[in-house]
């Protein structure tokens, strides 16, 4: 895991705390591990990863951005992470103090998964609150922003390879 100083934790760490992964489950094919990330009023929430002969993926979940899932998903192959578009709207105190507390804004998602060592980042889990719809060329240009590798926004049913490799680290 890399330091970055563009990532900016802010969370109730009383809620989700401090926590090294766990293995969840684990057998010949695959090792899930995850561990517990802020998402707001609700708790407990989580971040997996999935570590195959084939690559590692890990999925945020609903979080805002906390050293939990940096740790989780460091050097991951593949970080899907949610995202949520603020810029330009028009939301009352209360709503925008919920959406930081529980999401990751698209601008700043590249610089988490710069400060993870991901391999790819994939965008997920989308919301547009200033315009409701989706530009993917822009959710792109954003997510590239304090990122150096590539950037997909995701899709439903959208299909990304992992290149096959010796061991699981």
């Amino acid at each position: 895991m890399k330091e970055n100083s563009n990532v900016h934790f802010v969370c109730n760490a009383d809620r989700a705390g401090v926590l090294a992964p766990f293995v969840v489950m684990e057998d010949d094919r695959v090792r899930v591990t995850a561990t517990l990330v802020p998402h707001g009023p609700i708790f407990p929430a989580f971040t997996f990863r999935f570590d195959t002969d084939y690559g590692s993926v890990t999925l945020s979940g609903d979080t805002t951005y906390w050293q939990n899932l940096l740790r989780l998903a460091g050097q991951t192959d593949l970080l899907i992470h949610e995202a949520v578009n603020l810029e330009g709207a028009q939301l009352p105190d209360a709503f925008r103090s919920h959406v930081i507390e529980s999401d990751v804004e698209v601008q700043k998602v590249g610089a988490i998964a710069e400060a993870a060592g991901a391999q790819r980042l994939v965008v997920s889990h989308m919301a547009d609150l200033a315009n409701g719809t989706i530009d993917p060329n822009r959710w792109r240009r954003w997510a590239r922003m304090g990122y150096s590798g590539d950037v997909v926004i995701g899709s439903d049913l959208q299909h990304l390879d992992l290149t096959k490799r010796k061991g699981r680290p």
